[in-house]
């Protein structure tokens, strides 16, 4: 296995996990391989801690360091590296997140079989030091699974070929989220992707699991919509179709958008008639507004945290 892979890894805010991140790939029994981190942080005290923390591999050949004038947000982050990289593979890993030390060698291995594009593996979610694993959807007609599922792959799961990766141009940065969901969908499209049931990777989730700008949040699930809408319906994927307009609808609820939100859950029972949860939601945000939606929100994230917590115990 001589092709080298590029790995991106932007980073803002979190120069102390940053360091694990980079000790992660320094371990891969993968060994060429190229890190370029991409330092999304403004002129501050956090890009001070960041160049602080890189200052330390300035002589590593096999890790290089690109500053942002500006904040422009993971996306353009993710690009930047991408187009700077020279790897025939290209991989993303957050600078939270950590790989195992056989997971790109395996990919890579994977990827050579199977003359695939991109592969994936399952994971671990990591919730204040408890661990549980997490199994992606399969790669039986992923881009079928993909659009049902409303939702992509952690980025830091993946590794794709260069060449997937430039076809469609990299991540849609006129998107204001859902951009690595949106990237998937264009990549597994035109190629075969593959899934490596074996968890290699720790995903760190957040403290607070329902924390997020609604407002960027909506305009993600309106480009998915958009960009994507004309593919379920020639798919008769009706079902992830109805679950873009609830997830949507949701969002423009929590931003007190109360009228717009009802339009939108309309919508959605347009395409899956016989949904209790939608109606429900309808029911309750007109009557008492996003109250019940976020005391859900919060109660789901109670009893993911619990069952994190209760696995290792």
């Amino acid at each position: 296995m001589s092709e080298a892979i590029s790995i991106i890894i932007p980073t803002y805010r979190r120069a102390e996990q940053l360091l694990s991140a980079i000790d992660s790939v320094r371990k891969q029994t993968f060994k060429n391989w190229k890190i370029i981190v991409v330092d999304d942080n403004h002129d501050d005290e956090f890009r001070a801690s960041t160049a602080q923390i890189m200052a330390q591999y300035e002589s590593d050949s096999q890790i290089d360091y690109i500053q942002h004038i500006t904040n422009q947000g993971a996306c353009k982050a993710r690009n930047t590296g991408w187009q700077y990289a020279q790897g025939q593979y290209i991989a993303f890993l957050d600078d939270d997140d950590v790989w195992d030390e056989t997971k790109l060698e395996k990919q890579v291995q994977a990827l050579e079989l199977h003359n695939a594009a991109f592969c994936y593996t399952n994971m671990y979610l990591s919730y204040q030091g408890r661990i549980k694993e997490f199994k992606c959807l399969s790669d039986k007609e992923i881009y079928k699974g993909l659009l049902q599922q409303g939702f992509g792959v952690c980025t830091s799961a993946l590794l794709f070929t260069r060449e997937a990766i430039a076809k469609v141009n990299g991540f849609d940065d006129s998107l204001p989220s859902m951009q690595d969901y949106d990237l998937l969908l264009r990549v597994a499209k035109c190629h075969a992707g593959i899934l490596l049931e074996e968890p290699l990777l720790t995903y760190q989730l957040a403290d607070d699991g329902i924390s997020c700008n609604p407002k960027s949040k909506a305009l993600g699930h309106r480009g998915i919509i958009e960009k994507h809408k004309s593919a379920f319906l020639s798919l008769k994927l009706f079902d992830g179709l109805s679950r873009q307009y609830e997830s949507l609808a949701d969002f423009e609820l929590r931003r007190g958008n109360r009228l717009i939100s009802m339009r939108i859950y309309t919508k959605a029972l347009q395409y899956k008639k016989f949904n209790v949860r939608v109606y429900v939601k309808c029911f309750l945000g007109l009557l008492l507004g996003k109250w019940p939606l976020e005391t859900f929100l919060q109660a789901r994230q109670r009893k993911t945290s619990s069952s994190l917590n209760n696995t290792m115990e």
